[in-house]
């Protein structure tokens, strides 16, 4: 019998990226944040600070939000939770093939 070598996302979320928006004279920068969710597949875990630990497939900005975090099962892991991404980082494979990205999250909003 083999092992499944390959990679499982079990948990779904809805992730909401932005563009960097520029005032006419160039002085001011806001971040406009997109009101129609990207659907992401995730692998998470929890680091020792209590922040959630994200593998994905997909490619998200530092500062971008996730939301509606469910489970294989459809529960949501926490209700109205919502999470701010703090760091990213590719996963780089052993064939020298990129594997993924990582990210690193705080919960912002939310209850158990």
């Amino acid at each position: 019998m083999k092992a499944n070598t390959t990679k499982q996302y079990p948990y779904l979320g809805d992730y909401y990226g932005y563009t960097v928006v520029t005032s006419a004279d160039g002085t001011v920068s806001n971040n406009v944040y997109t009101t129609v969710p990207t659907p992401v597949t995730m692998q998470l875990s929890v680091n020792l600070l209590g922040e959630l630990v994200i593998e994905s497939q997909t490619k998200m900005q530092m500062n971008g939000y996730i939301k509606n975090i469910v489970d294989a099962n459809n529960d949501e892991i926490y209700t109205d939770g919502e999470w701010k991404i703090l760091q990213t980082a590719p996963l780089l494979g052993p064939m020298g093939l990129k594997a993924g990205y990582k990210y690193r999250a705080q919960l912002i909003a939310g209850n158990i």
